[in-house]
């Protein structure tokens, strides 16, 4: 479309998954985009691929490092001399029954998930603030509504992001930042897609479970966040959209 041409984005965890069609998605509406990956090699292979589509890099980003944050953030400033866009992708899974969950399972999920949205949010948040203008994008989850038997700290860390959005969207509302979330029901990542084939997960179930009665594509919460990062939702701000294809409004009766 065209209507991030000429703005800057960074995706975090844009190696795979959500993040790299969020990248590609962003690269064909104009954007010059940067993907901040803690996996280099990935990252660096994902932006080859994508280069065909615009001006695209990669970056090693370790979103539990606040340091590292600040300097990636400070470093992309510097070299587009704006920051318009970021999208913060990155995020990890533990699963486990809550009376077995690990201390460094529950740090883990929370520092990447919870931690490194703020961080990264923040960073993110002082160069736009020079510019008074801005749109950052969470990712949070259906999980942040919802009860996931085995996966305390995820549903602890999205329901945080979904609380953060709204905290941010308000505090930075002046400064001219926008901050919203998109909480995803399950969607067809290449990681889902092995789960599925390696029968952890069962997409009959997912399917019956879910009201438009299939799988989300990455390609259809991309474009949530196309949208949240575009000026077609210049009046959007602390709010959470969920693409679930009903999931966290149905009671699962039948």
């Amino acid at each position: 479309m065209g209507d991030l041409e000429g703005r800057v984005a960074v995706v975090t965890g844009g190696a795979r998954g959500i993040g790299r069609t969020v990248a590609e998605t962003f690269l064909r509406a104009g954007a010059t985009v940067v993907i901040g990956d803690i996996r280099d090699e990935l990252a660096a292979r994902t932006a080859a691929q994508l280069s065909d589509a615009g001006s695209v890099a990669a970056a090693h980003l370790d979103v539990r490092d606040w340091d590292e944050v600040g300097a990636f953030f400070a470093a992309v400033a510097r070299e587009h001399s704006r920051l318009d866009v970021l999208v913060n992708c990155a995020g990890i899974q533990a699963i486990a029954p809550s009376l077995e969950m690990t201390r460094d399972a529950w740090r883990d999920v929370i520092d990447v998930n919870l931690g490194g949205t703020f961080a990264c949010a923040q960073a993110a948040g002082r160069a736009m603030a020079e510019q008074r203008s801005g749109s950052i994008v969470n990712l949070a989850s259906a999980a942040a509504n919802l009860a996931l038997p085995g996966r305390a700290p995820y549903c602890s860390a999205k329901g945080g992001v979904v609380s953060l959005t709204r905290v941010l969207g308000i505090e930075w509302a002046s400064l001219g930042i926008r901050v919203n979330a998109i909480g995803p029901g399950w969607v067809k990542t290449d990681l889902v897609a092995a789960a599925i084939e390696a029968g952890q997960l069962s997409e009959e179930d997912i399917a019956r479970r879910t009201p438009l009665r299939r799988l989300a594509t990455t390609i259809e919460i991309a474009d949530v966040a196309h949208f949240l990062a575009s000026d077609r939702s210049s009046y959007i701000t602390g709010q959470t959209i969920y693409p679930d294809g009903g999931f966290t409004s149905y009671g699962g009766w039948t």
